[in-house]
């Protein structure tokens, strides 16, 4: 009895040991597909499966929200998938979201893109489970390739009329650039010259000027230093003659004397002058 507990305590501790292991790994493998919250399954149509699979990502902007979990064909050929998100996102999805097969780049997966809907958010009546959702498809490459090279012949064409249009109309406009930038040049010279020569012309004018006046007002003050010697010696010569005897005794007793000098305050006339034996003097 003894050599037998041991034994059952050690198959006990592996067997409890064994069982939290698996319990671990089943809460690791159920809290990325949602298995212990709450969810909600949304419903969208489409008349292709292609690129759909059961356990795709369903993500809303980008981020992860659940999962793709029934594929199934109806009896009219279309395609009805169920969708499985997390009721805590149940406030991002509304009447106007969308449900549209997306894929970032070319080697990464698809995964099912909801758009959200934010309209009147918190007044709305609040979608359900079971509801469905309008479903967007999108182009797939074959299709764009297609249109790709459908349309490549008239772009081809429209680029070939492009070039021959360039071919001819490119040369004869650097042409006439060049035409214009030479007859610019040109007349930008001729300018510079006329305005060289013009200053120059003007400068040796306005030089010749300068010294013509020069001259003028050293003339000038020679002839205004002439005249006032002229009138002193004028002056001097009247006042003699003035003084002269013989102008007094050609001058008549009752005409004034030519200019005569007013006489001095405080100073008497000098007494007309008469004949010998002071009768007065007759013509």
């Amino acid at each position: 009895m003894d050599r037998r507990r041991p034994l059952d305590l050690e198959h006990w501790a592996l067997l409890g040991g064994g069982a939290t292991l698996l319990a671990l790994l089943v809460m690791a493998m159920g809290t990325p597909r949602n298995w212990w919250s709450r969810n909600l399954q949304l419903n969208f149509r489409t008349y292709s499966a292609a690129g759909l699979q059961e356990g795709m990502a369903v993500k809303i902007s980008g981020y992860p929200v659940g999962r793709v979990q029934r594929i199934r064909l109806l009896n009219d050929a279309q395609v009805q998938v169920t969708l499985e998100i997390a009721a805590s996102r149940q406030a991002l999805v509304g009447r106007r979201s969308r449900a549209t097969v997306t894929q970032d780049g070319l080697i990464n997966r698809p995964y099912i893109a909801i758009s959200p809907d934010l309209s009147a958010l918190g007044h709305r009546d609040p979608i359900s489970s079971g509801d469905t959702l309008i479903f967007e498809s999108s182009p797939d490459i074959a299709t764009l390739i297609k249109e790709v090279a459908s349309s490549r012949v008239p772009l081809q064409q429209m680029l070939t009329r492009a070039g021959a249009l360039m071919e001819r109309r490119v040369p004869r406009s650097l042409d006439q650039l060049d035409r214009t930038l030479g007859s610019g040049e040109r007349l930008a010279n001729l300018l510079e010259r006329e305005v060289a020569q013009g200053s120059g012309s003007l400068k040796g004018r306005v030089a010749r000027a300068t010294d013509n006046l020069e001259t003028t007002l050293t003339t000038l003050q020679g002839t205004l230093v002439e005249i006032q010697s002229l009138a002193r010696s004028s002056n001097s010569l009247l006042q003699g003659i003035r003084r002269s005897w013989l102008i007094q005794l050609l001058e008549p007793a009752d005409t004034p004397p030519l200019n005569p000098a007013p006489p001095s305050p405080g100073t008497p006339g000098k007494p007309a002058a008469r004949c010998p034996g002071g009768a007065p003097c007759r013509d």
